[in-house]
């Protein structure tokens, strides 16, 4: 895994230095690097009709990394980023459990209720290859929109519960299984999540120029196509999130 990495690593910055090498007019060309950080916001969605992996709401993460761009003209450009991303979903309340972890005899699909809180830390490394189009406000600020696909490598997963309560037959809560119990815990989980996920990610994004480089203020939301989950009887959840970040750029 860690090989594919940096195997990924090395070709995008591969492919980003062939194309500003192979421009034929160097004066409309011009090649950028920055490195940016903000919040995530992400969100697990869908579910695949299975309670154990339905009503998720957004929790909060970091995001950070850097981004390369190549300018092919006053207004276009290719953009690719190497980013960490941590994302997932919480849920808080009452929520099902799969029933065979207290009680191995009963049928399987079969699901037990508590009420307590519920993590799941997905943090990945993310590469993004976007189109970026650019329209200038003044002579050192643009706005630019841009979209694209990503592919994102699992780093680790993990779920942190907290919290005590009795465990019910039914989601009412008026069949009680057992007498309170406490559900404090962080459990590793990257067994039962895909190491890849593809999707595609885009937004907008505001740039002024400071220095010797620009300041960007950047705006994305993303996408993720491939189920969250590596097995089916664990749900079918797909990951989205929103990121609002502040870098800056410089000319190379």
């Amino acid at each position: 895994m860690k090989k594919f990495i940096v195997t990924s690593f090395l070709l995008v910055c591969s492919m980003v230095l062939t194309m500003a090498q192979s421009s034929s007019d160097k004066s409309a060309s011009k090649f950028t690097l920055g490195a940016f950080g903000g919040l995530n916001i992400p969100q697990l969605t869908g579910g695949g009709g299975n309670p154990l992996s339905e009503n998720w709401s957004s929790r909060e993460g970091a995001a950070f990394g850097l981004t390369f761009n190549w300018n092919t003209g006053s207004h276009f450009a290719w953009r690719a980023d190497i980013l960490y991303s941590s994302e997932g979903g919480q849920r808080n309340g009452t929520q099902a459990l799969d029933a065979s972890s207290f009680n191995s005899q009963v049928p399987a699909g079969t699901y037990f209720y508590a009420n307590y809180k519920n993590e799941s830390i997905l943090n990945y490394l993310e590469v993004p290859v976007m189109a970026k189009y650019s329209f200038s406000l003044s002579k050192s600020s643009k706005l630019y929109v841009d979209l694209g696909p990503y592919v994102g490598f699992l780093l680790n997963a993990k779920q942190k519960t907290n919290g005590s309560s009795i465990v019910y037959a039914d989601a009412a809560g008026t069949q009680p299984v057992s007498s309170e119990v406490s559900f404090d815990a962080t459990t590793k989980i990257k067994d039962q999540i895909n190491d890849v996920n593809f999707g595609l990610t885009g937004g907008i994004g505001f740039t002024q120029s400071v220095g010797f480089g620009e300041v960007v203020l950047d705006l994305r939301g993303a996408y993720g196509l491939t189920s969250v989950q590596s097995d089916s009887k664990n749900g079918d959840n797909h990951i989205g999130n929103l990121l609002i970040s502040l870098g800056y750029s410089i000319p190379l």
